[in-house]
């Protein structure tokens, strides 16, 4: 950090707290606990605000706009900004405690074994399994699956090349199939993973959302854009392959063996992510993504502990020192995620509350809609919105409050906030603004706008369509 940025140990102790009161609200409902988090989230933008970039400046002016709107409009501001800052509050724990999973990979060298492996298929599967393989470490790291397999995807593209040479024909064509089935691949979590932020946040809007059918009928949507994914790419593509071999230019196929150590390593991990989270969800009576909030940071402290050289008795002190280096070092450097995501959810609540939803469904005769009408019209507008900067979180936010409020509306709330996360998914492949294209930029070079209008343009409109037949068929 700058020397105008808080100490690290001070701003690691408040996200430690916030974190921590915020998971003893959830469990207990101590009242107490969910004041003092909603006070942590207030002293957080406070202790950084010489550091804060544009986007968070932005944001936070947005924050006291509705609260100004709602004191004109005579609305309770007071009990408006409650609300807010307790899902500003739930939504900064979340994207923390999932932080700790991807600080958990950086050091694994089971991960980095996996992500090798992925890229190194040969190339009649290799986007299959880019797709497939980005979407596991999605679900285990969030974003940390792109920022972990861009620079093993571009190292493997460049072997063998000096530093200053362009690539060639073949090699730019590989590049690119390989890093947008990443990015696909990563986008398809957001609508049924309870590691996602999407996940974390429907169920609080929404009452009457089945959590385990959101769940699995998410992952049955994932599966069937991986189809979708891998179809348009083959036939993007086909000319391509067909010039090469009539060239007898077509690169040898290689074949990486799998490593099994490596892998069961990896479903040890997620094994032990899932058990906990059921069991926690089971004996708390919390939601699954409640469950997981919990179960986060006891697999982390496994993980590293495990990572460490040596007996039992001599990984105690150098696990010791890496969850300091995480609490103190690594986590403080998230605080911009933080704010960005807990002003996404304050916005989000009050603008949901501030429209009268009344009015919005007479105007719209939401009554007399077609149920799969009103799914792809709310995936639309988060996709629509993100074009011009808006967040996706944040529309899907303010959606899912305003969707809890309408009157008469066709869908049942599960399938409602199943196409609010759809929603975010194609603004992943197709909105230059989210989060998932503006990592992948950074970690490959490539702008937003290449990453997203120009090589998954055609393929995230193809994705819409085919929503709005599946909307069809399941209302």
């Amino acid at each position: 950090m700058s020397s105008a940025a808080p100490p690290k140990r001070l701003l690691g102790w408040v996200l430690l707290c916030l974190v921590g009161v915020e998971l003893l609200f959830l469990y207990s409902g101590l009242a107490i606990a969910g004041i003092v988090a909603d006070g942590l989230v207030l002293v957080l933008p406070v202790l950084t605000w010489r550091v804060l970039g544009l986007r968070e400046a932005y944001l936070l002016a947005l924050c006291f706009l509705l609260l100004g709107l709602a004191y004109l409009l005579d609305r309770p501001v007071i009990d408006l900004a409650l609300e807010g800052l307790s899902r500003s509050a739930y939504l900064a724990s979340f994207i923390l405690l999932m932080a700790l999973l991807r600080e958990g990979a950086l050091t694994s060298p089971a991960v980095l074994e996996v992500g090798t492996f992925l890229t190194r298929q040969p190339s009649n599967r290799r986007f299959l399994t880019l797709f497939g393989g980005s979407h596991f470490f999605a679900v285990l790291i969030n974003l940390g699956a792109l920022s972990l397999l861009a620079p093993i995807v571009q190292r493997g593209v460049r072997a063998g090349m000096r530093e200053d040479e362009p690539l060639d024909e073949i090699a730019i064509v590989r590049e690119r199939r390989q890093l947008s089935a990443a990015l696909r691949g990563f986008s398809w979590f957001l609508v049924w993973a309870p590691t996602a932020v999407t996940q974390a946040v429907m169920p609080t809007l929404m009452s009457g959302i089945d959590a385990v059918r959101l769940m699995l009928t998410g992952l049955c949507l994932a599966l069937v854009m991986l189809a979708v994914s891998w179809a348009e790419d083959a036939i993007r593509w086909r000319g391509f392959r067909k010039r090469l071999k009539a060239e007898g230019r077509m690169p040898l196929a290689s074949v990486a063996r799998f490593p099994a150590r490596d892998g069961l390593y990896l479903g040890f991990v997620c094994m032990a992510l899932s058990g906990l989270t059921i069991a926690f969800t089971g004996l708390a009576q919390v939601s699954i993504v409640t469950g997981v909030m919990l179960a986060a940071p006891i697999v982390v402290i496994g993980w590293v502990v495990i990572q460490q050289p040596g007996g039992a008795a001599g990984r105690w002190r150098p696990s010791a020192e890496r969850l300091e280096t995480i609490t103190f070092k690594s986590i403080p450097g998230y605080f911009r995620e933080a704010v960005f995501i807990a002003c996404a959810g304050f916005i989000g609540t009050l603008a949901g509350k501030l429209i009268a939803a009344d009015d919005v469904a007479a105007a719209i005769g939401l009554s007399g809609l077609p149920g799969w009408q009103v799914l792809w019209a709310l995936t639309i507008s988060v996709w629509a919105f993100g074009q011009v900067g808006l967040s996706p979180i944040t529309m899907a936010v303010f959606l899912g409050s305003l969707v809890a409020e309408l009157p008469g509306m066709p869908v049942d709330m599960t399938l409602a906030a199943l196409a609010i996360a759809a929603g975010t998914a194609v603004c992943s492949t197709g909105a230059p603004f989210s989060s998932g294209p503006l990592m992948l930029a950074r970690a490959t070079g490539y702008s937003a706008f290449t990453l997203t209008w120009r090589w998954n343009g055609t393929y995230t409109i193809c994705a819409i369509a085919v929503l709005g037949v599946i909307y069809a068929l399941i209302t």
